[in-house]
C-alpha cells in the first residue's frame, strides 16, 4: 500500500474516466505512486491506513464542496489527522464562477485538524474575482481550472515539487 492517499469528487468522473477533479487525480496519481479512490468509497480506514493524504475536489453551484465530498464530511471529521500530511486540491471554471472560484475548498478546514496542511499556492496567474480559499496571501491548495487552462499540468508539476519533501515521493 502506498503512503500517499488521493481523494477525488468529481460528478463527471464517478462512472466514466471524464471528470476534471479524476483527471487531475490521476495525473497526480501518477507522478506520486498514491492510492486513488473517489470519494464516495472514502471511509476512516482509507485515511487512517495513508500517512499523506491529497483531497481533489471540485467547486460546484454557488461555491459549494462537490456533493460526493460534502457526503463524506461527516468521515472526515470523525478521523484523527494527527501525524498526518495533508494538501487539498481545488478545480474549478475560471470563466464562469470567477466570482467562487475553488471556495469549496475551504470546507474542509473546520474538519481536519492535526493534519500538517501544506502546499499553499499562489494565485497562479488566474483572473478571478474571488475566493474563499485565498487566505493570507494563498490558496490553501493548489487551484486548477483542467478545461480552461492549457498549461495546468506544468502548474500541478511545480506544486508537486513544492510539497515533494513532505509527501516523500520522487519523480
Amino acid at each position: 500500500m502506498a503512503q500517499i492517499g488521493i481523494v477525488f469528487g468529481s460528478h463527471f468522473g464517478r462512472n466514466e474516466t471524464a471528470g476534471a477533479a479524476k483527471h487531475a487525480a490521476d495525473y497526480i496519481a501518477s507522478k506520486t505512486g498514491a492510492d486513488i479512490i473517489n470519494a464516495t468509497e472514502l471511509t476512516e480506514n482509507f485515511i487512517a491506513s495513508h500517512e499523506k493524504l491529497i483531497f481533489v475536489a471540485s467547486t460546484h453551484k454557488k461555491g459549494e464542496l462537490q456533493e460526493d465530498f460534502q457526503n463524506k464530511l461527516d468521515v472526515v471529521k470523525a478521523a484523527d489527522f494527527s501525524g498526518k500530511t495533508l494538501a487539498l486540491v481545488g478545480l474549478g471554471g475560471i470563466a464562469n464562477h470567477a466570482e467562487t472560484f475553488c471556495d469549496g475548498l475551504v470546507e474542509f478546514l473546520p474538519h481536519i485538524r492535526g493534519a500538517k496542511l501544506v502546499g499553499a499556492y499562489d494565485d497562479g496567474g488566474y483572473a478571478y474575482k474571488n475566493s474563499l480559499a485565498f487566505i493570507n496571501g494563498k490558496f490553501v491548495g493548489l487551484v486548477l481550472d483542467v478545461k480552461a487552462d492549457a498549461d495546468w499540468k506544468a502548474r500541478t508539476d511545480k506544486w508537486l515539487e513544492s510539497i515533494r519533501a513532505d509527501f516523500g515521493f520522487t519523480y
